[in-house]
């Protein structure tokens, strides 16, 4: 009876070794990895929420800016995991710490602290006066709009705290569009010629509120002006106060040009610092051509006419310097240029 018992479990045993092995041997001829999934059959509505903490190293030189915040996803079913599957389409992730799925309001609900850096395109055409629109766009890595969609949650916002140096921060309204690629990236079940992703996108607004970077660029260079015209108070045959005040004031607003150059990336634009800076160079060389044509005048014994010529250019030039400034603040001419 015992004996029988015995070979009854070695059977099963065995049996069940070769179940095993056989199974085994399947997934082998099938050439599949064994932990391979498939990809839904629905699509699944995941609401999207963000609330920015910090915003950093905003820099249009390098066409990128650093965020820290809270996302969180609320969504139906088991068959998406939209907190493990988001990225940044325009930046990277460089830390990410994920939450406990919980249940709220008969949902699927979790949140995301994400820090990382986008990457954007400054339009700096109007820098020292540049405003802008920066966005974060997030989109699921794995899923097609057709399988995953977004929907804007309730509840976004900006921290109190955030500040950007320069600018005024503030929040517009977010949205959800479909963004398509022009690859299936090598997916042949897709049918298609194209991918289409749900994308969420946060666009946050960065305003001027003051003249201080204007002045701050370009102290230097209106100081430059000031002096060249200053000089024509100077006689046009005292040589060496004359034209020195006017070069000297050429290469002061000429190394202004390469300071303003610094701070502003590649760009085929003359951007307002640059017209200004250009107004500045402008205004002094005419001085000096000025200088040069009054000490002509004095060679000739026309020294009545040399002085009405030099407080003529002083008051011309500098009411010229003024209004061509004011007309570039005023108009953008960065497309005419």
């Amino acid at each position: 009876m015992i004996k029988n018992s015995y070979r009854h479990l070695l059977g099963m045993l065995l049996l069940l070794c070769l179940s095993t092995a056989t199974l085994a041997q399947t997934a082998t001829d099938t050439g599949l990895a064994a932990d391979a999934v498939a990809l839904p059959t629905e699509q699944t509505v995941v609401s999207v929420g963000a609330y920015v903490l910090r915003l950093n190293n905003v820099s249009p030189q390098d066409g990128s800016f650093d965020v820290d915040m809270w996302l969180w996803f609320r969504w139906l079913g088991t068959d998406v995991r939209p907190e493990q599957t988001f990225e940044l389409a325009n930046g990277i992730i460089s830390d990410r710490t994920t939450s406990d799925i919980t249940i709220d309001g008969g949902m699927n609900y979790t949140t995301v602290r994400v820090q990382g850096t986008i990457f954007h395109d400054y339009d700096v055409r109007r820098f020292p006066l540049d405003n802008h629109v920066i966005n974060i766009e997030i989109e699921d890595a794995n899923l097609e709009d057709r399988l995953l969609t977004y929907v804007v949650d309730e509840g976004i916002a900006l921290d109190p705290s955030v500040e950007v140096a320069g600018w005024q921060v503030g929040l517009q309204t977010a949205n959800v569009v479909p963004h398509t690629y022009a690859t299936t990236y090598g997916l042949r079940d897709s049918g298609t010629e194209a991918s289409v992703y749900s994308r969420f996108d946060l666009p946050i607004t960065l305003t001027r509120t003051s003249y201080g970077p204007l002045f701050k660029a370009f102290w230097i260079s209106l100081l430059s002006v000031v002096l060249g015209l200053l000089a024509f108070l100077i006689k046009s045959d005292d040589l060496d106060a004359r034209f020195g005040m006017g070069v000297g004031s050429i290469f002061a607003a000429s190394a202004n040009a390469f300071v303003i150059a610094d701070s502003l990336p590649e760009t085929t634009m003359i951007t307002l610092a640059e017209q200004i800076n250009l107004i500045a160079v402008g205004v002094i060389f005419t001085s000096v051509f000025i200088s040069i044509w009054s000490l002509r005048l004095r060679y000739v014994g026309r020294d009545d006419d040399s002085l009405v010529l030099d407080r003529r250019a002083m008051y011309i030039l500098g009411g010229l310097y003024l209004a061509l400034n004011v007309l570039v603040m005023s108009v953008d001419l960065s497309g005419v240029l």
